[in-house]
């Protein structure tokens, strides 16, 4: 569905990716991961056009976007459908008016095909009565599930998740996570999640990668990232094992 091919990203001197190569199987979960100013980001904003890359090439199902212009990455942008870090709801719609936006922008479906849509996306992430309402008079939590019904009610192939579960609690984190999980297999979409999580990777991930310094340091499933050697994977996997102990009452 997506390939990297010597990928690199600079800015002036600074070269933030470093010729990465890397395949997106179709239908699943991967988790890019890494410290902060590692590429993880770049990459998605890299994918959808909204930053040129350098050199190298990306291929989005079968085509390379790298040369494409604004009009032509429209086409592969309605393929994808991005979660931001914060919702970016729209405060002066109603939840039902933020959910219908792209159905209305992109779409000719009536009214009645666009409110069936609007309620059977708002269905999928678990909200229900508040179509009225608008961003300010709900959860933040519950704000990033709208979030997530407006990006999925236009039915997209690719979903790019930028850290979809920053500012949350840790009962919201689980379970946007887990939305992201159930969205992705009931969809059958193709799904990249920006994290740096390694707890959230290893619950819903197919695939893992993790990035330092702009390149791919290691990869594989979680079972085989769960047993890897380098320095970085293994200081990620001593905060889960941490956090692991103190759920349990060892701290």
């Amino acid at each position: 569905m997506i390939e990297f091919k010597n990928l690199r990203k600079s800015f002036g001197t600074r070269e933030v990716i470093k010729g990465l190569n890397l395949t997106v199987n179709e239908g699943e979960i991967l988790f890019l991961l890494g410290t902060s100013g590692t590429g993880k980001s770049v990459t998605l904003k890299l994918l959808v056009g909204l930053l040129e890359s350098t050199s190298g090439e990306i291929w989005v199902d079968g085509e390379d976007v790298t040369k494409f212009s604004e009009d032509e990455f429209l086409r592969i942008r309605r393929k994808c459908g991005m979660v931001f870090q914060h919702p970016a709801l729209f405060d002066s719609l109603t939840v039902f008016e933020n959910v219908a936006f792209g159905l209305r922008k992109l779409f000719k479906l009536d009214e009645k095909e666009i409110t069936q849509r609007v309620r059977r996306c708002l269905e999928m992430v678990h909200v229900s009565g508040v179509e009225q309402k608008t961003p300010p008079q709900i959860s933040y939590g519950m704000q990033k599930r709208v979030s997530l019904a407006r990006t999925v009610a236009t039915e997209p192939r690719i979903l790019l998740f930028d850290e979809p579960t920053t500012g949350l609690d840790p009962v919201t984190t689980n379970a946007v996570n887990q939305l992201i999980k159930e969205l992705s297999r009931r969809l059958k979409t193709t799904s990249i999640v920006v994290s740096h999580d390694m707890q959230c990777a290893i619950e819903i991930a197919d695939r893992i990668v993790v990035l330092d310094q702009g390149a791919i340091v290691d990869i594989g499933t979680p079972a085989e990232i769960m047993k890897s050697k380098h320095p970085l994977v293994k200081d990620f996997m001593a905060e889960v094992n941490q956090a692991a102990e103190a759920r349990s009452g060892g701290l």
